[in-house]
């Protein structure tokens, strides 16, 4: 599977709230893609019904259940595990791993960013209520299950086309290309 290349909590502080949201809905698919097992079993401790492991399934209870915050900052702590190396691809991944077992390795990493975590999850169930959630990461979801060689998944929530949402998306495409750009020279 190939994704972007960055480790979006350590540039959490640097974005604009409107980029926190798109990259919050980004790393989230991602963990749903990557560590099944690992949100499945933080939803069974926490007593959330879902229907199987496929990431919008996930998604969809994650969704319901917003107000959830231990629930809701154990998937943001797998989010930002996701691509903690920041490689741009990942060979042989272990979809079956614990939660227990991705926070030992990650442990270390995230003791270092306390606040962005507590941020994060703010935004995430602030999002959820405004149901912006539902609808970026139906997008979000379709991109990353097809770039993982999946066929295209419908998302119950938030099928409609937002062209605002292609705009904001475009806009941080071109901020992160000039970042990158610029920081070479």
């Amino acid at each position: 599977m190939r994704f972007v290349k960055h480790n979006v909590i350590e540039n959490f502080n640097q974005s604009t709230p409107k980029e926190k949201k798109v990259l919050i809905v980004e790393e989230m698919s991602k963990a749903y893609l990557l560590f099944p097992n690992a949100v499945a079993e933080v939803l069974d401790n926490n007593g959330i019904k879902y229907k199987s492991t496929h990431p919008e399934h996930l998604a969809e209870a994650v969704n319901k259940n917003s107000d959830n915050l231990k629930m809701l900052n154990r998937v943001i702590r797998l989010s930002f595990l996701v691509n903690q190396d920041g490689s741009v691809i990942r060979n042989n991944h272990q979809k079956t791993i614990s939660f227990r077992d991705v926070m030992q390795k990650g442990s270390d990493f995230l003791k270092k960013h306390p606040k962005e975590l507590k941020d994060a999850t703010l935004i995430a169930r602030d999002m959820m209520k405004e149901n912006l959630y539902s609808k970026t990461l139906d997008k979000t979801m379709t991109n990353y299950l097809n770039m993982d060689g999946q066929e295209k998944i419908s998302l119950s929530e938030g099928s409609g086309n937002n062209s605002a949402m292609y705009l904001l998306l475009g806009l941080v495409a071109i901020g992160f290309f000039a970042y990158y750009k610029t920081r070479g020279k």
